[in-house]
């Protein structure tokens, strides 16, 4: 299954959830380790301490509730499917490289955090169709890369100055659910 986002509607409103590949469950809004599983007719989604849910495939839509009580009911809606590029960075590991020096290791989370070991602090980043991706690193500048997805690198600079460039190279996956180190609230 390619990763999907879904509006995810309960009688307390509506906010956007991410079916991804290998069973993860992921909500920006509510982040928690969750999981879902599909046997061709019904979903059911073990949300850690967000609860369970089991929904059945009605249509375009995904109709259910709380597991043991279908009354507190769920809907989710497909919304759209992750571009490639979204696939590749969201939740990845990079080693950025620049002139004279040592590359390191960045992370680009699922949450919307940069995460550096080497130049820690709240730092995050973005995604502009189809493929910019602008970095704040607070002290450190702001960067704006161009992801090329089939090469799996990023090239760019810092903001304004061409002459100060980074390049990536893609790493590896990282979990969806990390626990940030220097951020006490969701995004």
């Amino acid at each position: 299954m390619c990763v999907r986002s879904y509006n995810f509607t309960w009688s307390g409103g509506t906010f956007d959830v991410q079916f991804r590949d290998g069973g993860v469950f992921w909500c920006p809004q509510f982040p928690s380790d969750a999981k879902w599983s599909f046997n061709g007719t019904m979903l059911e989604i073990d949300w850690g301490k967000f609860g369970q849910y089991v929904l059945n495939v009605e249509g375009e839509q995904l109709k259910g509730g709380v597991r043991g009580n279908p009354s507190d009911w769920r809907i989710a809606t497909f919304k759209r499917a992750f571009t490639d590029a979204e696939k590749i960075l969201s939740g990845s590991a990079w080693m950025n490289h620049f002139e004279n020096g040592t590359p390191f290791r960045v992370e680009f989370r699922a949450d919307g955090h940069f995460h550096c070991d080497s130049y820690p602090g709240h730092f995050s980043y973005k995604l502009v169709e189809p493929n910019l991706v602008y970095v704040e690193w607070g002290k450190y500048g702001s960067y704006d890369f161009e992801l090329d997805v089939a090469g799996k690198q990023m090239k760019g600079s810092l903001r304004g100055n061409a002459a100060s460039w980074r390049r990536l190279e893609y790493a590896e996956a990282i979990p969806t659910f990390v626990k940030n180190e220097h951020c006490s609230h969701s995004h």
